[in-house]
């Protein structure tokens, strides 16, 4: 008896240890966020937020005209890379450079901020990245597209 009744309370023990640890929680949503440093420019970039996390950013010096985009892809992904917005595309031609984090790659490419695609993201906050053959929507709506809209405009296009 002693026996059983060691054995069914250390199992309650260790079934309510379990209960008592949080569930993991989900990763957070891919969202906007902006920066701008004077040393590094601006940035908008699509990824979790306080994470490593990303999937697409765009950087500039204020009123150069030009902006860098950078997409994170599989490290093979070479000619499958590229942005969309409403009829409107670009594509990143360039090989994917390696990353730290194994099968990763960043394809990068400079594009003048008057390109269709990011024209019309600027104007709309509609956008989708396309990468290894599938397709992320990354809109920015509401706060989200007021952050693309400031961006746009101080890498010198009015939006």
């Amino acid at each position: 008896m002693r026996t059983r009744s060691a054995l069914g309370l250390t199992a309650a023990m260790i079934l309510a240890a379990a209960c008592a640890h949080p569930a993991p929680e989900a990763p957070a949503a891919m969202s906007w966020s902006f920066n701008h440093t004077q040393a590094e420019g601006l940035k908008l970039v699509y990824g979790q937020p306080r994470s490593d996390n990303v999937l697409l950013m765009l950087s500039c010096q204020p009123l150069s005209g030009q902006v860098e985009v950078a997409v994170a892809t599989s490290d093979e992904a070479a000619g499958a890379v590229g942005l969309v917005s409403r009829q409107a595309s670009f594509d990143l031609s360039g090989p994917p450079a390696p990353t730290p984090l194994a099968g990763v790659g960043l394809v990068m490419e400079t594009a003048a901020i008057s390109n269709p695609a990011l024209a019309s993201f600027a104007q709309t906050g509609e956008l989708s990245v396309r990468t290894t053959g599938k397709s992320v929507a990354a809109e920015a709506r509401g706060a989200d597209q007021a952050l693309v809209a400031g961006f746009f405009a101080q890498c010198g296009q009015a939006v």
